[in-house]
């Protein structure tokens, strides 16, 4: 009896709705009840089939953002790597910079110093050859023609003094009869004939000293080259030449002048200077030279 009260507390909790579609026969209850289960347990299966399928696609998609970080990160770790290298290129490129900016400073540094230096001698210079400047030119070009027209004439000042008299053992003494014609050396340099005169026979005459013979590269022939002055040549040195070749000339020409080196040093020098496109000038100046070495004969 409990068991039916049971039954009938169940039915009774059913809705009235419910109660009436049911059979009447209790297995076709039970059956419909099995059926209504199996529906509901189809459903539920379908709905969460239908939601792991959702979990199973969202998923993917996290697994192809995943595949996607990675690549960017990998993107990310090849550019921090060219990053690296270029940072360190760029370091290495600042100490090689650093280092050539240390020696083009002491390259300018080195090269002020010459700068100073050749101001101070073109100073000199100036100041040397300011006391002979001529009026109405520039005092550079002036100063260089003045210096020009100086040395040329010391030049042929020195070139044309008498060597040194040897000791009166390297001479022969002899004597002129009277009446015949005396060959004497007049201070100059040159021999002169005239009449000898009494007292002139009684003298000793001096034989002359052996004439020099020419070196072999002051021979022209006919490709010597032109005949000029002294003062026309030093303007065409000064015009052909650089600045620092024609004070080196100048200087030389003043070795020359002051006896502190000789004739043959002096033309290896010049020939130094002059160099192979001034041959030309160098054979003038040598032809000056050997000109007015010969005058002293």
């Amino acid at each position: 009896m409990a068991s039916f009260g049971n039954v009938g507390s169940m039915a009774s909790s059913l809705s009235a709705e419910v109660i009436s579609v049911l059979p009447v026969d209790p297995f076709a209850q039970l059956e419909l009840a099995s059926k209504i289960a199996q529906h509901a347990l189809a459903a539920k299966a379908a709905q969460l089939e239908a939601e792991g399928q959702q979990l199973r696609d969202a998923l993917v998609q996290k697994q192809n953002h995943i595949k996607m970080l990675e690549r960017r990160v990998s993107t990310l770790e090849l550019e921090l790597q060219e990053m690296a290298s270029k940072s360190k290129q760029a370091m290495e490129e600042a100490h090689r910079l650093q280092s050539e900016k240390a020696l083009l400073a002491e390259t300018v540094k080195r090269l002020h110093k010459d700068v100073a230096r050749l101001e101070a001698f073109k100073k000199n210079l100036l100041n040397h050859l300011h006391n002979e400047d001529e009026p109405g030119l520039e005092p550079s070009v002036a100063a260089a023609d003045v210096a020009g027209e100086r040395l040329v004439s010391e030049v042929l000042s020195s070139i044309s003094k008498p060597p040194p008299m040897p000791s009166a053992g390297a001479y022969t003494v002899r004597m002129a009869p009277a009446a015949t014609p005396a060959f004497t050396t007049s201070t100059s340099g040159r021999q002169m004939y005239g009449a000898a005169t009494p007292q002139a026979t009684n003298s000793a005459q001096y034989a002359a000293p052996p004439m020099p013979m020419p070196t072999p590269h002051t021979q022209y022939g006919n490709g010597s080259p032109p005949r000029i002055d002294g003062k026309e040549f030093f303007k065409q040195a000064r015009a052909q030449l650089s600045y620092e070749q024609f004070s080196q000339f100048l200087h030389n020409i003043k070795e020359l002048n002051a006896g502190r080196q000789s004739r043959e040093e002096t033309l290896r020098r010049s020939r130094d200077i002059f160099g192979p496109m001034h041959q030309d000038m160098y054979g003038m100046f040598e032809a000056l030279l050997s000109r007015h070495s010969g005058t002293m004969l």
